[in-house]
């Protein structure tokens, strides 16, 4: 009798879902979002950014948190949705699928900001205890948006230690972790970062080297920004700074990742729609591998242009949105050709970001893709049911002939799976 290997366990599963994505690219987020949703928020869901930072919350002397001259938390009471009453809603979507945003993070400070003076002046007299106007407005805002990952602080005046790590140990007791966003004053942010962890480990887990403005210097100097026991080194770009076109920046963070002296990168801002979003999130994600396929597990090869030429993203089985396809590399409308590693699986091809509207399908690799050329938002890639060979019920092979991988005999019912008969896949 002849000896059937088992292959494979499962039918079609969506991979996209299984693989690790790494946080690896974020950009600040301003008014904007609030002025033109919904569509502001369908665009970052497609974008690629794996975070977002909501610039700003400010903290006043009295501890109201406000944003752009509107209240939202008061006298320990989240107040924002009687002006904004979506609000809510569209930060619980920023991090539902389809979306590639993990994570979402408020920032306090900025240039000319004074809401770290607050801070100060409220914790050095009250502290930081559940009876402080400032722990309830930030326990009410946890509350009310707990999609609110961490606090990302900018502070750029008014720079104080002690009050400072104090405020961030709150912030970690009340649900919140920390990121740091330095452009100057290395000393500060360095002991700061100390002081918060000496209390709280786990608290900072990312710091984000300003590049831009007053921080432009730092493009050459990102490596010496070291803080102790945070691995998370991003640095950030301007995306209207200098002129610079998408590539030029991507050479950019590029070369601090060959560097090796940043693990990802952030854009600031996201305030108006002069830019393209999806190419600069899915270019970092590409230099910073925000996904990475095993080469066990890659099924097709994506080139951004005709003949397998350009940037290549290797994809595995599975469904793949617009954001997905951003997360692994892919830049929407971007595609020109594809090389299918194993002829046991198509690929379909959309134009919508959400596998909507008609799809091309392809069994074979192709040079060019013709009519769907620098279209496509959307893929998935599945076995080819034309070109499997179904056994019936009655062709199930008998029990002895069936061995998993390491050469042991299965034992129980034979499941639905892929195997290899006579040299052949079959899907049973």
């Amino acid at each position: 009798m002849k000896k059937i290997i088992l292959l494979a366990f499962t039918l079609f599963v969506a991979f996209a879902d299984t693989f690790a994505q790494k946080e690896v690219s974020g950009v600040y987020v301003g008014g904007h979002i609030r002025r033109e949703r919904p569509g502001t928020i369908t665009k970052l869901r497609n974008s690629g950014f794996t975070y977002a930072i909501l610039f700003n919350v400010h903290v006043t002397a009295d501890g109201t948190l406000t944003t752009d001259g509107d209240t939202i938390c008061y006298n320990g009471k989240y107040v924002f949705q009687n002006k904004h009453p979506y609000y809510q809603q569209d930060v619980a979507n920023l991090k539902t699928a389809p979306t590639s945003i993990t994570r979402v993070e408020i920032c306090i400070g900025g240039w000319g900001n004074d809401a770290y003076t607050n801070i100060k002046n409220l914790i050095n007299p009250k502290g930081t205890g559940s009876t402080t106007m400032l722990y309830k407005n930030f326990k009410a805002l946890k509350q009310a948006v707990p999609e609110i990952d961490a606090v990302n602080n900018d502070i750029e005046q008014d720079y104080d230690v002690e009050t400072g790590a104090k405020f961030h140990i709150m912030m970690y007791n009340l649900g919140y972790k920390t990121t740091l966003a330095p452009y100057t004053y290395k000393s500060y942010w360095t002991s700061l970062n100390d002081k918060i962890r000496a209390s709280k480990p786990k608290a900072v887990d990312r710091v984000m080297i300003q590049c831009y403005d007053g921080g432009a210097g730092n493009v050459n100097s990102v490596g010496t920004w070291n803080f102790n026991g945070v691995t998370e080194r991003h640095a950030g770009l301007m995306y209207y700074s200098n002129d610079w076109s998408v590539d030029k920046n991507m050479a950019q963070f590029q070369k601090w990742k060959d560097d090796g002296v940043a693990t990802g990168g952030f854009v600031w801002v996201y305030n108006d729609e002069s830019w393209d979003l999806n190419a600069w999130a899915s270019g970092i994600n590409r230099i910073f591998g925000a996904v990475t396929v095993p080469e066990e597990q890659v099924v097709v090869r994506c080139y951004s242009e005709k003949n397998y030429g350009g940037y290549c993203i290797a994809l595995p089985e599975g469904r793949f949105t617009q954001a997905d396809l951003a997360v692994y590399g892919l830049k929407a409308n971007d595609l020109s050709s594809l090389e299918l590693v194993d002829d046991f699986y198509q690929i379909k091809l959309y134009k919508s970001p959400d596998f909507t509207g008609t799809a091309r399908r392809f069994t074979k690799s192709m040079k060019s893709i013709t009519t769907y050329d620098n279209l496509v938002c959307s893929i998935i890639i599945e076995p080819n049911p034309t070109g499997i060979n179904s056994p019936t019920p009655d062709s199930t092979p008998e029990r002895e002939e069936i061995y998993d991988l390491s050469g042991q005999k299965v034992n129980g019912k034979l499941p639905r799976g892929i195997y290899i008969v006579n040299g052949k896949k079959i899907l049973y």
